[in-house]
């Protein structure tokens, strides 16, 4: 097992399949598409543009480097976090306000909370791989990769 130490910005322990990518994410462009919005509700990646596309973040340690985006982030994840559809866990290079916003309102609420750590270091995507076993534990500003 390998273990990181991170910088905790929402706390809270989750465990889940890593879902990597060195792109930032527009999660207004990626998830705001008709596929995402019909009575099924998928969390799907829908931005054309980006490497995860058509790729579902529902229950994922999502890793990635940051988002990009407007205030309306903060609502697609709350969205997302609330009908029980957003990713296990956030893990993220460089956080801001926004990707955090609906994430903090999910859990204040619908009592639905999900882990959001920062990890700054270039090694991140060499330490954790698609598909790897991980578990976020920001009450132990840790991240471990099995």
């Amino acid at each position: 097992m390998t273990v990181l130490k991170c910088r905790t910005v929402i706390g809270g322990t989750a465990r889940g399949k890593a879902m990597v990518t060195k792109q930032p994410i527009n999660f207004t462009a990626a998830m705001c598409k008709v596929p995402n919005m019909l009575p099924s509700k998928r969390a799907e990646i829908r931005d054309s543009h980006h490497e995860l596309f058509k790729q579902n973040i529902a229950d994922r340690v999502l890793v990635f480097p940051s988002c990009i985006g407007s205030t309306h982030t903060g609502l697609v994840l709350l969205d997302l976090v609330s009908m029980g559809r957003g990713p296990a866990a956030l893990v993220v290079q460089r956080n801001d306000s926004l990707l955090i916003s609906g994430v903090v309102l999910s859990d204040v609420w619908f009592d639905r909370k999900i882990p959001v750590v920062e990890y700054e270091d270039d090694d991140l995507y060499e330490l954790i791989k698609e598909g790897a076993d991980v578990t976020v534990d920001g009450d132990a500003n840790e991240i471990r990769i099995d």
